[in-house]
């Protein structure tokens, strides 16, 4: 999706941004950035700025069009079921959701509650934005508690926030949104779910309404399409059908079993990963699964990571932490001797399981496990080493790409720390009274640190090593000649972060690779190298990982390939099966040297006719099936039939030498 148009124009004072659009001959504007700011065209400047129109086929201009959706959604709710109350409607990558406290909704009042959304879209109402008091905003909605707190916790007192109307309609909101409800005449309601209050298991159920808007029609059912042919493809219902995984949720909900056929698929991931670590000189470790909590107090995921921790206390009163994360097992290795800064970098790297605790109702098969793997890898280097070692982690993700995905659209963000929030981050704060530095990090708004030394509370940030990482990861970028989109406060709580997006055969877009600076985790764990004067001089830690985690990344080949991998990586890339049972010494001896120059051979020795047995293992999406009978016993050939059913008749050694061709070089199509 294109960004909004970089060509800017001047929007005079004292006359809405909509006045200057049309002066200008601009139409279709749904909003505008002012000043990097996004605004409702209606919005009158008090001084003359430089604007960008925002049109729907943006993405921005796609966020304002959900979110007002999102509210549309809200009015014919309401319209439908007065007691209903809403709580909050954002836009999503794909749509928007509204959670409301009402009744549980089925699909018939779903298709009802659409249908009075298009009713509405039709009328082409104004959408409004007023000012009001704090006051008059408590007045206005003392009916609704979610909305009570929401005022509350962003209004100040005294203070003036925003609303919008739309007919009888008003929602408490910052927007912007569309100029009116004609713009979102193509949606479509898509499931209903249930969610509590701030996600408290203790606070009220609601009811949440997720579904999409788009410009057109056109775009709409190009969505729905491919939406239904992502649910045809759902990794769990593959999985199953190919018998490479198995969740029980009596004996371990939330942890995936890997059948021999999925160990397959996840162990050729994890080779070809070991592979691509050798050639980029990381060198592989393996770690504990449990430490003890100080470690992950130290580290500073405790604070960040413990209400998703399994924790648990020994007899002998100590407290353990099952490892959310990999880095402090890489950094214990580190630092068991001392490193020279000729001997750096050190990288090492791990398949390293992790777990984490995942609400019930947020599990959801690989993509969002209680335990996974990840392809971990932990940098450390000195400061002169961080740029190449990032470009050399960016030229892994790409070769991991093009080799396993072909040549698939990337897209890299810039996460950067959001300085209006230094609570959410590990940073490091001064005291103005004695001049103390020290990193910490607030676990809460109302914490109030205090200098180590003096114990004086008159601290201020640091935001140096933060801007001196920000810089190295953008710098390496820009020498990469990458474009970039920079999003602030979506860093790591220890650093900034480069993430990289990948879109799928379905046109989906997966945040995947990660490279983070970390400047504070070394710190707390007292990591240096000898440098050239024989000083200890400061480790600074790179946290990267490609893959992501091995699950998430296999459910999206999964869905991308409909599980008709490429036969290096498929779990059955040959499958054995004799004309008759006439043939099965020969279908065995073609199995057994198929085993021998290393390929997967199945081999069906049942009773079951030819036909059955192959439409039985269709499922299972093998990669090639080789049928033998009278003729290819006396010729020493095979019958061979790819996925497309082309079907070749070849020596043995001739298939077997074309096999192992493909399979050496990681085709991703069937060249037989």
């Amino acid at each position: 999706m294109p960004k909004a148009e970089e060509n800017k124009l001047v929007a005079k004072a004292n006359r809405t941004f909509e006045e200057s659009l049309k002066e200008a001959g601009i139409k279709g504007a749904v909003a505008v950035i002012a000043d990097g700011v996004e605004m409702d065209i209606r919005d009158t400047p008090t001084a003359d700025v430089k604007i960008q129109p925002v049109f729907t086929e943006t993405t921005e201009g796609l966020k304002v069009l959900r979110h007002s959706a999102a509210h549309l959604l809200a009015e014919a709710v309401l319209e439908l079921y007065p007691d209903a109350r809403p709580n909050a409607g954002p836009p999503t990558e794909d749509g928007f959701y509204y959670d409301i406290d009402m009744k549980p909704v089925n699909q018939e009042e779903l298709e009802q509650i659409e249908g009075r959304m298009k009713a509405l879209a039709a009328k082409n109402l104004r959408i409004e934005k007023h000012r009001l008091s704090k006051k008059d905003l408590l007045e206005r909605f003392s009916h609704n508690p979610y909305k009570i707190d929401k005022i509350m916790d962003n209004v100040e007192d005294n203070g003036y926030s925003t609303v919008y109307s739309q007919g009888e309609f008003v929602d408490f909101c910052k927007g912007p949104h569309v100029p009116s409800t004609g713009f979102l005449r193509s949606i479509k309601l898509l499931t209903v779910a249930s969610t509590h209050y701030k996600a408290d298991e203790n606070r009220p159920m609601l009811v949440r309404i997720y579904g999409t808007a788009f410009p057109d029609d056109k775009s709409l059912k190009e969505f729905l399409h491919n939406r239904e042919e992502a649910m045809k493809r759902d990794h769990r219902k593959i999985g199953q059908e190919m018998d490479l995984l198995v969740f029980n949720s009596e004996w371990a909900p939330g942890f995936p079993f890997y059948t021999p056929n999925g160990f397959t698929l996840k162990q050729e991931l994890t080779n070809f990963m070991r592979s691509l670590n050798t050639l980029h000189g990381w060198q592989e470790v393996a770690t504990p699964h449990i430490f003890k909590d100080l470690i992950w107090k130290q580290s500073g995921h405790y604070a960040k990571y413990k209400p998703n921790m399994f924790l648990f206390t020994l007899p002998d009163g100590d407290n353990y932490g099952v490892k959310p994360m990999n880095c402090p097992g890489h950094v214990a290795i580190f630092a068991r001797e001392p490193k020279s800064y000729k001997e750096l970098p050190v990288k090492y790297s791990e398949p390293g399981t992790v777990y984490r605790y995942e609400k019930s109702g947020e599990m959801g098969g690989l993509t969002r496990p209680r335990m996974f793997t990840v392809d971990d890898g932990h940098a450390f280097l000195r400061l002169d080493q961080i740029i190449s070692e990032i470009k050399d982690i960016i030229s892994m993700i790409k070769e991991t790409y093009s080799t396993i995905l072909g040549e698939p659209s990337l897209t890299f963000d810039l996460s950067v720390i959001d300085k209006e929030a230094p609570e959410n981050y590990l940073i490091t704060y001064r005291c103005r009274d004695c001049g103390t530095e020290a990193e910490a990090r607030k676990t809460s708004m109302a914490e109030e640190l205090s200098c180590p030394n003096c114990s004086s509370r008159n601290l201020e940030p640091d935001f140096t090593t933060w801007d001196q990482a920000t810089d190295q990861l953008r710098q390496a970028l820009d020498e990469e000649e990458i474009s970039y989109t920079e999003n602030p406060g979506e860093a790591a709580f220890y650093g900034p972060k480069i993430d990289v997006h990948v879109r799928d055969a379905l046109g989906r877009s997966w945040q995947l690779s990660t490279i983070q600076v970390d400047f504070f985790m070394p710190t707390n764990f007292g990591l240096y190298y000898i440098n050239s004067e024989s000083k200890h001089d400061r480790v600074i830690m790179l946290h990267r990982a490609i893959f992501g985690s091995y699950e998430r990344f296999m459910a999206i080949l999964i869905e991308n390939y409909a599980g008709k991998f490429p036969t290096w990586m498929s779990p059955i890339q040959v499958y054995v099966v004799p004309v008759s049972e006439k043939f099965q010494d020969y279908a065995k001896n073609v199995h057994e040297e198929l085993l021998r120059n290393e390929i997967r051979s199945t081999f069906d020795n049942s009773q079951e006719t030819m036909n059955k047995k192959i439409k039985t293992i269709r499922p299972r999406r093998p990669s090639y099936i080789v049928v033998v009978g009278e003729k290819e016993e006396e010729s020493g050939t095979v019958s061979v039939r790819n996925r497309s059913n082309k079907q070749n008749v070849l020596k043995l050694d001739e298939f077997i030498a074309s096999l192992k061709s493909e399979i050496k070089g990681r085709v991703i199509d069937q060249t037989i």
